[in-house]
């Protein structure tokens, strides 16, 4: 087994891993009360469907409409393919490539949004989701979820297949929104390796005001992000660096500092302000 993601919230723990059968991995979502002497998982969703390598399985969860909902992002697995080429992300018969909604109350799940490469970064409130996701040679994204949406993978991306040919035709399509599928905020070319995004509470600073953190990986950097009030487009983008992969980020309210998990070293860093 392998773990993807960790939620606490209300007392519960929520748990993404990947279980395998058969040389195939299976994505499966525990949940446990919070009593850390003894902690009872049980699963709540698995995919059933399997792949080659599974990669993304952040978790969010949200009230809405006085339903308690886990958002829970997939990924596909055209890295395993010669042709980079995945069919999943784009079929309805598939949960893979997708951010699939799962009601509490029942267990019962559907497809909230697809068209998804690689998400390594969710956030979600009652008002907004947002993911951060990795895409092919450039082309890593920025997204504002809505219901329904399409983002486009493997159709459209602004990045370019890891192994290039000879011919003269592009890739992917460039524009999303020619095709039916959704723009995002902000398309890094050359990627960043984008990881994780959180929201900055207020508190944290009175200079980062509606501010999110997004860290990356071989970009090595933090970047401090604001949206404009409508999340149609990115007002600005300041870079710290940090000179290690950034793979997460927490924020600790009641000592109101940022934590962010450093892959090369292992360690974890800290972010205060003064």
């Amino acid at each position: 087994k392998k773990i993807l993601d960790i939620l606490i919230d209300d007392k519960f723990l929520y748990l993404s891993s990947v279980t395998v059968e058969n040389n195939c991995e299976i994505l499966n979502l525990y949940s446990a009360n919070m009593n850390l002497e003894n902690l009872i998982f049980k699963k709540i969703f698995n995919t059933s469907e399997c792949i080659n390598e599974i990669q993304s399985g952040r978790i969010q969860k949200i009230n809405k409409n006085n339903k308690n909902l886990i958002y829970l992002s997939t990924a596909g697995d055209n890295l395993k393919r010669n042709d980079e080429k995945d069919s999943k992300p784009q079929s309805q018969n598939s949960l893979f490539g997708k951010i699939i909604e799962i009601n509490l109350a029942d267990l019962k799940y559907k497809i909230f949004s697809k068209g998804h490469r690689n998400i390594l970064g969710l956030y979600a409130d009652n008002n907004i989701i947002l993911a951060t996701e990795n895409g092919p040679r450039g082309g890593d994204e920025i997204n504002r979820i809505v219901e329904n949406k399409n983002y486009g993978w493997d159709i459209a991306s602004y990045g370019e297949k890891y192994k290039r040919t000879e011919t003269n035709e592009k890739d992917y399509k460039d524009s999303h929104e020619d095709f039916g599928f959704e723009e995002p905020l902000f398309s890094f070319v050359p990627s960043i390796g984008i990881s994780e995004i959180i929201k900055i509470d207020n508190n944290f600073s009175k200079k980062w005001q509606n501010n999110y953190l997004i860290a990356s990986l071989n970009y090595m950097h933090l970047l401090r992000v604001k949206f404009n009030n409508s999340f149609t487009k990115l007002i600005y983008i300041e870079k710290i660096f940090i000179g290690e992969r950034i793979r997460d980020l927490i924020y600790l309210k009641d000592k109101n500092i940022i934590l962010f998990a450093m892959e090369s070293t292992g360690s974890i860093g800290l972010l205060q302000s003064y």
